[in-house]
């Protein structure tokens, strides 16, 4: 090929290696929740649990994993996010930690047509990442109130409202660890309702 040719098509490549560059954007993670369901004994209540749609506070109602550096700041992570919100992530694992505890007669899944007796409903107050100058740590709050579905006074059908926090440390300063931690806090949370829901209906 004559050289007059060959300039022009090696910075033709060169210019579109630079595009290709410019447009590669880091990979996404996405995280969960692991751990084990928390072992509870006691006798099999006569209830039927129902779980409402979770809510959550507007700085949490995000996928990203938010975390705080500095007082009244807020940030996002842009590349590590979780795979659901966090009001999906709690509902779901508080669901799935009510059945496995064999502590009541039924826990219903969405779309069930068993009627319930009782319904939990939930708000995430708090689910971040705290940043501190020794550790990092997972830190989460939760408000439940259990209704009697079957009293007809209002009144009567609040048994209670509580709100529940936790925090764990991460083992390492970054996102990887911090979810390890708060999957911690979850369980500890999860077992501290479903006791208290227990000891409520039986």
């Amino acid at each position: 090929m004559p050289i007059r040719y060959l300039v022009p098509f090696i910075l033709m490549l060169t210019l579109a290696g630079c595009g290709a560059a410019r447009t590669t954007a880091p990979d996404v993670r996405y995280y969960t929740l692991e751990y084990q369901s928390p072992t509870l004994t006691g006798p099999q209540a006569k209830a039927v649990i129902a779980l409402n749609r979770f809510g959550v506070a507007p700085e949490f109602n995000t996928g990203k994993i938010v975390y705080r550096d500095l007082s009244f700041g807020r940030q996002e992570y842009v590349y590590h996010q979780w795979r659901s919100a966090p009001q999906a992530l709690v509902a779901d694992y508080l669901r799935r930690d009510l059945q496995q505890s064999g502590l009541f007669l039924a826990v219903n899944q969405p779309g069930s047509s068993l009627p319930a007796t009782h319904q939990l409903e939930g708000m995430v107050e708090e689910w971040m990442e705290v940043d501190g100058e020794d550790r990092w740590l997972a830190t989460a709050s939760l408000t439940i109130t259990l209704l009697d579905l079957r009293a007809r006074a209002i009144p009567e059908q609040v048994l209670f409202q509580r709100t529940y926090h936790g925090s764990e440390p991460a083992a390492k300063k970054n996102p990887g660890s911090v979810v390890e931690a708060m999957s911690r806090v979850m369980r500890a949370l999860s077992g501290r309702i479903i006791a208290d829901v227990h000891a409520a209906v039986k």
